[in-house]
């Protein structure tokens, strides 16, 4: 008799914490939804993120930005996926897009264009904020470009950009084209990333999936 009231009672609060969980998953689902359809993130048909069609994918997990002078470099550490499955791809699109809508800081990064006086400008800045730095940029006509320093070739590797502005002559300077780039608005810094994104209109919002700028995807523009 007593063992009978005891297995009642264990299957009561099992059933209740079955429920309590399920309800809280399907709020939580139901919330991702509602967010994903709000920010006006692409679906899998319209996405034009590396998850689709890439042969390699390099997954970021973490990424460190730095100045130096008036360099900007990025390291970003990760994983390289080889030809990963179908069923993976969309695992990785729809799982950066809830990610991201769960993320309790709300960072994200902005599409930009760097023209060749905003490069002068920020080139500038940089310089004064460098105390090392003692080269007068004051006449100088510099555009921003983007190098690759160092490419992922294990398993578990390293990728390295830097951002970085160049001096040209005078007579170049009313031909050169503004140069699109990723801002970051936490760090107050444009992005060494190259990519898909930087097809996106001029102001789109891109949210983070993870911690930092790098961790970031097609997935997650705000394209509505």
């Amino acid at each position: 008799m007593k063992n009978n009231k005891t297995f009642r009672n264990s299957l009561v609060l099992s059933t209740l914490a079955l429920g309590t969980t399920a309800g809280i998953v399907t709020s939580l689902s139901r919330y991702v939804q509602h967010e994903i359809r709000r920010r006006g993130y692409p679906s899998w048909e319209e996405c034009h993120c590396d998850f689709k069609a890439q042969p390699v994918i390099f997954q970021v997990w973490y990424s460190h930005h730095e100045q130096r002078g008036e360099t900007i470099v990025a390291q970003e550490w990760g994983t390289l996926l080889l030809n990963p499955p179908q069923w993976l791809r969309r695992l990785l699109h729809h799982s950066s897009q809830a990610i991201a809508t769960l993320n309790p800081q709300g960072r994200y990064i902005e599409r930009v264009t760097l023209s060749p006086q905003a490069a002068h400008q920020l080139a500038l800045l940089l310089r004064s904020l460098d105390q090392n730095e003692d080269i007068s940029l004051a006449d100088a006509h510099i555009i921003w470009r983007r190098e690759v320093l160092r490419v992922p070739r294990h398993i578990f590797d390293m990728w390295t950009r830097r951002l970085y502005p160049a001096h040209i002559s005078a007579e170049r300077i009313d031909t050169v084209q503004s140069l699109p780039a990723l801002w970051d608005p936490h760090t107050d810094l444009p992005l060494p990333s190259e990519g898909p994104l930087l097809e996106t209109p001029v102001g789109t919002r891109i949210d983070y999936i993870g911690w930092t700028p790098s961790q970031i995807s097609y997935c997650t523009a705000r394209l509505r």
